[in-house]
């Protein structure tokens, strides 16, 4: 009689589904001896523990080798025991809003302060009271704006440089010592970020009665966005200049939520606007500085001697095969000259034109630097679009051009330095003569110039009446200011040192040096002191010993001295007998 196969028993594969691996159903295990096949009774003759593990897997484990010889006969009659191999406990990573990586930052797109609770409103009555004197409440408005926003490096370096740039003084106070730990539990947040603030007010600017001082939200950001920010910071894409933008905008935007200087709430509304303007002319007038002056005022300038003649490197082999400008040749400068002239000159300029051309008088005749305002802008108009629409001949490849006006303006960079106040006075009195030019520039770049754009730029007039841009040096934002601010960026308070008790001479004076230089310098100051009071005894000394010395050289014997009057560390010179 066959036994009926235990071995699915054993095995895993084997096992009933309904039957848990967990668990060891022994009566599947005590089967008589008899019917069980030699090689399972070797099995069961050892003493194994078998177990299975979450997959489905036995895991067994090695033979007892101290194992008594004589109970290997009863294990056939005992049960298998079956054991569980414990599972790893896995790590629990803390979520990414605990760790503080997705936390809102307060600079977010649609990101709106709390509401004040009602504690929080007269706690803040007391603190932004109109009482208090404006550099209090704007000192304490900043310092809770830095303890409520996630500032990183990028905003935290902008914000201190706007903050600097408006009179706030940026940077640890002095002798204020650190806090210790019972000052911690004893204070509350704003008290703590109070304590740790590094953007205050001045002790010089908290009596605004003073004239050297005005408290203008709009100036300042005018100034700042329009003058510093660009210097300093990067405005190479439209994402980079809101977050600039943002930041400043969203400081005012606490100021009113927290009701910190209602006085000065127009002021801070137009500053806001301001920050709107400026995230859109700043854009405009970084994608226009790449293509300023234009295909047309580049071809005028290659082809009449200006700042870009002879500046084609495509011929170069170095330069062949490189992604990088590289010029108008002078052939490609006539092409685009000839068609915008053909294009925009009315028929006297073209008659004049031709006129000087067969007298080989084409020159430039006058040259204007100085600084403009754009007042106005022209596109191109049917005729001009039906010209280039051809896209065949001189035109191919071309932009239709259109039409600017600008006018002079007076850029605060160029003031004379060194002026006295009446002299200052005297030009500001001083009217200044206008001038206005209508210059032609492609369609594609007057889409990214607007009426208020501020130029520094070379204009110059050809021989038949065609002004254009011979290069354009820098260009600004319509509410372009200069502020007395920048120029004192950097600057500290002078401090004065009293005057010494008594003028010592240059070689009377000794400087502290460290280690054993220092000692040197003293021991040979004195020594010093000593030669003097005894000098004219020294002289004497010597003259005699040179007399002396003289008379023996004359006998023909050379000097000799004791060796007991050289001192130490001397060279001693003995002659030979």
């Amino acid at each position: 009689m066959e036994a009926e196969e235990p071995k699915d028993s054993l095995t895993p594969s084997g096992t009933d589904p309904s039957h848990s691996p967990d668990r060891t159903d022994h009566s599947l295990l005590e089967v008589n001896a008899n019917v069980i096949p030699e090689g399972l009774q070797n099995l069961l003759s050892c003493k194994k523990s078998v177990s299975w593990g979450g997959d489905g897997k036995d895991a067994r484990a090695d033979a007892d080798e101290n194992q008594d010889p004589g109970e290997e006969g009863n294990q056939g009659d005992q049960p298998l025991s079956v054991e569980t191999a414990p599972k790893k406990k896995k790590k629990k990573s803390k979520s990414k809003g605990r760790r503080g990586l997705n936390a809102p930052t307060g600079f977010e797109e649609y990101y709106v302060d709390a509401p004040v609770t009602p504690e929080e409103y007269v706690e803040e009555k007391s603190v932004y009271d109109p009482s208090n004197t404006f550099s209090q409440r704007i000192e304490t408005a900043i310092q809770r704006y830095i303890a409520r926003r996630k500032l990183d490096s990028e905003r935290k370096d902008l914000f201190d440089k706007y903050m600097t740039y408006g009179g706030v003084d940026s940077g640890p106070k002095m002798f204020g010592g650190g806090l210790d730990q019972k000052t911690l539990e004893e204070s509350n947040a704003a008290e703590i970020a109070q304590f740790t603030a590094t953007n205050y007010v001045g002790e010089d600017k908290s009596d605004l009665r003073s004239k050297n001082f005005v408290v203008d939200f709009d100036g300042v950001v005018k100034g700042f966005l329009s003058s510093r920010l660009p210097q300093v910071f990067s405005v190479d894409s439209l994402e980079v200049i809101q977050s600039h933008t943002n930041i400043i905008r969203n400081f005012l935007n606490y100021i009113l939520h927290h009701d910190v200087c209602p006085e000065h709430t127009a002021s801070i509304n137009a500053a806001r606007a301001t920050c709107d303007l400026a995230t859109t002319e700043l854009w405009l007038i970084t994608q226009a500085c790449r293509s300023l002056p234009g295909a047309f005022n580049k071809a005028c300038s290659a082809v009449f001697g200006g700042y870009y003649a002879n500046t084609y490197i495509g011929d170069q082999e170095w330069a062949k095969g490189m992604d990088i400008d590289k010029g108008m040749s002078v052939d490609e400068a006539r092409r685009v000259f000839l068609a915008g002239l053909a294009a925009m000159a009315e028929t006297e300029v073209l008659a004049k034109y031709q006129k000087h051309v067969k007298k080989s008088k084409t020159r430039v005749t006058e040259v204007v630097k100085g600084s403009w305002e754009v007042t106005d802008l022209e596109s191109p108009n049917p005729e001009v679009l039906k010209y280039y629409a051809s896209n065949e001949g001189p035109v191919k490849g071309l932009q239709p051009l259109g039409r600017m006006r600008v006018q002079t303006w007076v850029n605060p960079n160029n003031a004379p330095d060194d002026l006295t106040e009446e002299e200052e006075l005297e030009l500001l009195k001083t009217p200044k003569e206008t001038k206005t030019y209508w210059l032609w520039v492609e369609d594609d770049l007057l889409a990214k110039m607007f009426v208020g754009m501020k130029l520094s730029a070379h204009i110059r007039k050809l021989s038949f009446g065609v002004y254009y841009f011979d290069t354009v040096t820098q260009v600004y934002c319509s509410f372009y200011q200069l502020l007395p601010n920048e120029q004192m960026l950097g600057w500290r308070e002078h401090k004065y040192l009293p005057p010494r008790g008594r003028m010592e001479r240059a070689e009377d004076q000794v400087f502290v040096v460290p280690g054993e230089e220092a000692k040197e310098l003293e021991i040979a100051r004195a020594n010093q002191a000593n030669i003097g009071d005894g000098a004219e005894e020294i002289v004497e000394a010597q003259k005699k010993d040179v007399a002396d010395g003289g008379q023996e050289m004359a006998n023909g014997e050379a000097p000799r001295r004791n060796p007991e009057e050289y001192e130490l560390g001397e060279d001693i010179y003995v002659e030979d007998d």
